[in-house]
């Protein structure tokens, strides 16, 4: 006599699905939610992944994170010696350990949200600020990402920027600056600045980028070398 199979209940099935589905997505709100991981949404739209893997190939140290430190404003940063650690290619006339004039970070309006604004100098052969600048990091190491507007060497730019570094009380430890050259006016043989799609990564020497109440910098002695320029 042949017994009759019946087909298990759909929830019977179900059941084990739902759980997988569950336990996946509770593991992806867990890590979005990891305040110490990531970037926020307004970073990630300015970006790409594939921009942060090249700076960290050439050496840059990109902080993650969505509790960064406070900078202080009224104050600023100063970065000297200012020194190249990766040149855009073994085509760049400047190569690692090309320093240059110090720079000069101001940084102002920082939001609870991870928006900041900031003015950087370098004694007058480039000069600009952050244009839709956020955030990231975690206890006192952050990273900052810009879209950058200057002037250098009468050469208006826009570049994308990135700055890393540590919150100490004399300054930021471990400074670095790094950017793509995104669009330029005028200089198509890219005799002044170096050219569209190039990218460099420049640090602070004596690893502390000090802090002072002045942004504007001392008189140096300046070739209108700027971290820039093509020669």
């Amino acid at each position: 006599m042949l017994t009759k199979i019946t087909a298990c209940p759909r929830s019977i099935w179900a059941a084990p699905l739902l759980f997988v589905v569950l336990f996946a997505t509770s593991c992806k709100k867990k890590a979005d939610d990891d305040p110490t991981k990531g970037f926020t949404t307004k970073i990630q739209n300015i970006i790409p992944q594939t921009v942060i893997e090249d700076l960290r190939s050439k050496g840059m140290t990109i902080n993650e994170g969505k509790v960064p430190p406070k900078l202080l404003t009224n104050s600023a940063y100063q970065a000297s010696p200012f020194e190249m650690l990766s040149p855009y290619g073994p085509e760049d006339p400047w190569q690692k350990g090309k320093i240059i004039n110090d720079y000069k970070y101001q940084f102002y309006d920082q939001t609870d949200a991870g928006d900041i604004k900031y003015d950087f100098t370098n004694n007058g052969s480039d000069k600009g600020n952050g244009k839709g600048a956020f955030i990231a990091g975690n206890a006192n190491k952050f990273t900052i990402f810009s879209q950058d507007e200057g002037v250098s060497n009468s050469i208006p730019y826009k570049t994308l920027a990135v700055l890393s570094g540590e919150l100490t009380a004399t300054g930021i430890k471990d400074f670095q600056y790094a950017f793509v050259m995104k669009e330029k006016t005028g200089d198509n043989d890219n005799k002044t600045l170096i050219a569209v799609g190039k990218s460099r990564v420049w640090i602070d020497k004596d690893q502390l980028a000090t802090l002072t109440t002045r942004f504007r910098l001392a008189a140096q002695l300046s070739d209108g070398a700027s971290a820039k320029s093509s020669r």
